[in-house]
């Protein structure tokens, strides 16, 4: 029985090494394949955020040195405190809502009573922080945002929103209308050589509020790989094209009036066309060990993509985001 027992423990040993050394075979196959690029597919689906950086550029955007670049919500109603930034609305649920606009699509948000809890984690589900929206009795004010600790977010250090009717004197007073649907020419230098002065005809997709900026979109009339828009081989850092927070938030006026601003794109002279469906270059890439991706977005739902350009050659239409006031 002995001899029987030692017998079968061989043949199971003999059985797994085996196995191991065709599992060891096909890695390496699979890692000489993804070598040359043969299963590296050539778009997937983006399923993880860095919720910090998400919710950093959708207010303020910065570079990545930290350093700012423009403000794309609130107001800083006082001189002396240009980090405490107001946003006026009409009611408690206006400001929810623009909240979780700064939220990701994965953002894990908790919510009791009125307040919510927002605890961020990077792309590889790391702690990162908290960010607390907390509803207020306070005459004029509906909510405050804070974060966890101070030094979490670069550029501002809180968000107040303020009922419109109790927006100061001390706010931003222009008196320049924006109108949904209204068209602009703009030139737009895209930093990139022989694309410093291009002209696009931009829409106001979102009018001018209290401590919010009237908005105009674009589409690119041409399709691009990314690999040939630049020297660097990459559509990034580009002047107007915005990034995954405030492509989303386009998507989501977009989606508002779909057909009203469809219509209006799609009869531009020249211009890129809106379609359902289609996907559109944003600024995003991400390098990974066997890919190169740059990020799509679907303006007709919000969801985003990552289309290799290491291995493939994806082309499509870019867009463009101003936000037409500097305060």
């Amino acid at each position: 029985m002995k001899t029987i027992k030692f017998l079968h423990t061989l043949a199971a040993l003999a059985i797994t090494a085996a196995s191991l050394t065709a599992c060891s075979s096909d890695d390496d196959d699979d890692n000489k394949n993804n070598q040359n690029g043969q299963n590296v597919p050539e778009s997937q689906a983006i399923t993880t955020y860095d919720d910090l950086n998400y919710f950093q550029n959708a207010i303020v955007s910065i570079d990545s040195l930290g350093r700012f670049l423009s403000r794309n919500y609130g107001e800083a109603l006082y001189p002396n405190d240009t980090t405490h930034l107001y946003i006026g609305v009409e009611t408690l649920a206006d400001a929810e809502s623009l909240f979780r606009e700064w939220v990701t699509p994965t953002g894990n948000v908790a919510k009791a009573g009125n307040d919510l809890t927002y605890l961020l984690t990077d792309a590889e589900g790391k702690a990162q922080g908290t960010i607390f929206f907390k509803a207020t009795a306070t005459s004029g004010i509906l909510a405050e945002v804070t974060p966890s600790s101070p030094s979490l977010l670069k550029h501002f250090r809180q968000v107040t929103f303020l009922s419109n009717s109790s927006w100061p004197y001390n706010g931003d007073s222009s008196d320049e209308v924006y109108k949904l649907g209204d068209t602009r020419r703009l030139t737009v230098d895209h930093r990139v050589s022989g694309h410093t002065q291009d002209v696009y005809t931009f829409v106001c997709i979102r009018e001018k509020g209290n401590g919010m900026k009237a908005m105009y979109f674009a589409i690119s009339p041409d399709e691009y790989v990314p690999k040939t828009w630049t020297p660097n081989d990459m559509l990034y850092n580009v002047a107007a094209v915005p990034g995954e927070a405030k492509a989303k938030t386009v998507a989501t006026l977009l989606q508002a009036r779909w057909d009203f601003f469809a219509n209006i794109l799609n009869n531009i002279a020249g211009g890129g066309k809106l379609n359902k469906n289609e996907q559109y270059w944003i600024d995003k890439k991400d390098v990974y060990f066997y890919r190169t991706d740059q990020t799509a977005i679907n303006l007709s739902t919000g969801e985003m993509s990552g289309w290799d350009f290491q291995w493939h050659n994806p082309k499509k239409h870019f867009i463009l985001a101003i936000d037409y006031m500097n305060y």
